[in-house]
């Protein structure tokens, strides 16, 4: 029996269906990280918003942090979350850093 002959055509082809496998794969674990940041930020955010909801309710916990920063923490998660959301379903465009965390005082 007679082997298949190799030419520079057919490694061509067999490099670019190899170069498309592997930035396939790529594509999907960059957006499955994106996808695991958008739910992370998104469940903090929500997270924050009921705290502050919560304990407003209550007249013993007026002075907590999720009263006085919770809205604002929540303000800060909510377009980190959005960002995210979109990243995930294109993961071949850039994605800017994140803006440092805001820092809150007494």
């Amino acid at each position: 029996m007679r082997l298949p002959r190799f030419r520079v055509r057919t490694l061509m082809l067999a490099v670019g269906v190899v170069a498309l496998l592997i930035w396939g794969a790529m594509l999907g674990t960059r957006s499955y990280v994106y996808y695991r940041l958008a739910r992370t930020y998104g469940t903090y955010e929500r997270q924050w918003r009921e705290m502050a909801v919560r304990d407003r309710g209550i007249p013993t916990r007026t002075r907590s942090i999720a009263v006085k920063w919770g809205p604002q923490i929540a303000e800060f998660y909510a377009p980190l979350a959005q960002k995210y959301r979109r990243a995930m379903w294109r993961p071949w465009m850039p994605v800017a850093p994140d803006p440092p965390a805001p820092v809150f005082g007494p």
